[in-house]
This record gives structure tokens, sequence and C-alpha cells, in this order.
């Protein structure tokens, strides 16, 4: 097994240490870094998100709010990396900016989607109209998104690899359960902070007491489903378009700039969430230009997420008593 493991992580390690070595422009990385810096100064210091975002939500501007924020920052990053890389070519090319606008909106606009919480069905109880609320939060991104994806694969992106890295024959990915798998311990361990039993579960069983007749462990079940393939959508927004996609017009450097806008998304988790996030878009991005595949980082990032629900479950069901 620990022969397995080291060869694993170091098929992993040799791709990214491979897109470093040939990406790698000290002033394009540097700014990246600050940007980064410089938003998550501006959240956590400022409250960007609970003062401006999180309140666009209730005052019905969260539609155009998010995707502008979204746009604004990717298009900081991407643009002044690209100068600063001499990429004048990409600069001045349209379907750069078309591109790459559209995927941004789209997701933008399905994160800041929330009219259906003035949806109302009759005969429903508050609950179960709570209950359908949540599922369909966790799936509003593949409804906006799927689409439109699917018609600009089938019309003007017929090079890219699968639908935008939903590809078969993917490579690597015991590597990556591997990987997965050695991250388990300090998961367990993370669980332990006041931060993370603050956020996680995201969906608390206690708080329902009857959904359409299931039992508790049934729409549970049905929840994490959900939530499970928000992350499917989550690796084909940026891993997919903005890596794969992108990645027919800008090449390597499709990934700084995703890096930036995947930390912003986690601006209303805790701070070392966030921080975190820019290490692992980063690698996960690395690899899914390496491999042309997303498939990697759908397996963490549900594993990852799955892992830290159940072990929010079993803090308040286990060990708080």
């Amino acid at each position: 097994m620990h022969i397995s493991i080291k060869n694993s992580l170091r098929v992993l390690a040799a791709e990214v240490a491979d897109f470093v070595r040939k990406d790698f422009d000290r002033r394009a990385y540097a700014f990246t870094a600050v940007f980064v810096v410089v938003l998550l100064v501006i959240n956590y210091e400022f409250g960007l998100d609970r003062k401006v975002l999180s309140r666009s939500y209730e005052t019905g501007a969260s539609w155009w709010v998010m995707p502008l924020f979204y746009l604004a920052v990717y298009l900081v990053s991407a643009a002044t990396t690209l100068y600063l890389r001499r990429d004048y070519r990409t600069l001045r090319n349209p379907r750069f900016y078309a591109k790459s606008g559209l995927f941004v909106l789209l997701y933008g606009f399905a994160i800041g989607f929330y009219s259906y919480r003035n949806l109302s069905i009759a005969g429903l109880m508050h609950t179960e109209m709570w209950y359908l609320k949540s599922i369909i939060s966790q799936l509003k991104c593949a409804a906006v998104f799927l689409l439109p994806l699917t018609v600009l694969k089938l019309t003007i992106d017929r090079r890219v690899n699968g639908i935008y890295g939903i590809a078969r024959h993917p490579r690597h990915i015991g590597a990556y359960l591997t990987l997965f798998v050695v991250m388990i311990p300090f998961l367990v361990l993370t669980s332990f902070t006041a931060d993370f039993l603050e956020a996680y579960p995201q969906f608390r069983p206690w708080y329902v007491e009857s959904v359409f007749g299931m039992s508790t462990w049934e729409y549970t079940l049905l929840y994490e489903a959900a939530y499970a393939f928000d992350f499917v959508m989550t690796e084909l927004v940026f891993r997919g378009t903005l890596v794969v996609g992108m990645a027919v017009i800008m090449g390597r450097s499709a990934v700084l700039p995703m890096v930036a806008v995947y930390c912003s998304i986690h601006f209303g988790k805790p701070l070392m969430e966030a921080i975190s996030s820019v290490f692992g878009g980063y690698i996960l991005g690395a690899l899914a230009f390496q491999t042309r595949h997303i498939w990697g980082g759908v397996v963490v990032h549900i594993c990852i997420a799955l892992t830290m629900e159940v072990m929010g479950l079993v803090h308040y069901y286990v060990l708080r008593r």
C-alpha cells in the first residue's frame, strides 16, 4: 500500500510539475498571488460577501450582481496575466472575451438565481417546501448551464476533448482516489474546528421532522446526492469550461484566471477553506490541462465534500453525546 500511495502521488506530482515548468511566468504568477490576497482581504476584513454579495440575495439583485462580480474578477485576472505574458494576440481575440464571458456569466447567473425562494405549492407543508427549495439550490447550476454548454460543444467547440473534460478513458483515476485516501486524516482533524462545525453539515436533518413521507435517511441521502452532483457542475465549470474549454484559445494561461474566480466563490466559507481553494484549484486546473479531463477533480471533490458532510453528522449524532 505504501508503494501504491507513493507511486500514485508521484504520478500526479509529475503532471503538476510539468505544467508549472512550462507555464511559470514570474510576473503573471506574482500578480495572481497579489490579486487573490487583495480579494481575500477585501472579503474577510471589510465584509465584501456579508455586505454586498450575500445582501444582494435579500434585495433581489443577486441575478446580476453575482455574474458581474465573477466576470470582473475573471477579466481583471485573465487580461492582466495575458498582458504580463505579452500574449497580445489573445487579448485582441474577440473569441476570448465572448467565450469566457459566456461561461462566467452563465455560472454567475446560476449562482445568483434566487427567484425560487418565492415558490409556493399548495398542499405542501412548510418543511417540504423548504426541502424542495434546498434541492433546487443544488441543481440550478445544471439547469442553467447544461443546455447552452451542449449547444456550444456541438457547434463551435468540437475540438475540445469530450464535453469540456467529461471524457472517456480518463487518466490517473486510481491516483486521484489514493490522493483522497491520504487526505482523510486531515479532513477528520479539521472537522473538530469551530469554523467547520459552524459550516457543516450543509444539510442538517435534525431540523426536519417529515418530508414527503420519507424517512430521515432517505431525504438526507436524496439531498446529499443533489449536493454531490453540484460538485460535478463545479468541476465542469471551473476545470471543464474555464480550463479545458478556454485552453483552445489561451493555452496554459487559462489556469490562473480560473483560480482567482474559484477562490471568490468560497467567500461565504471559512477563511482557511477559501485559502485552500487557491491551491486546490490550481492543482486540479493544472491536472485538467495536462490530462484534458475533469473526472479526477470530480472524484476528489465529491469524496472530500461527502466526507465533510459525514463528519458533520458524526459530530452531531455521535460525538456530542
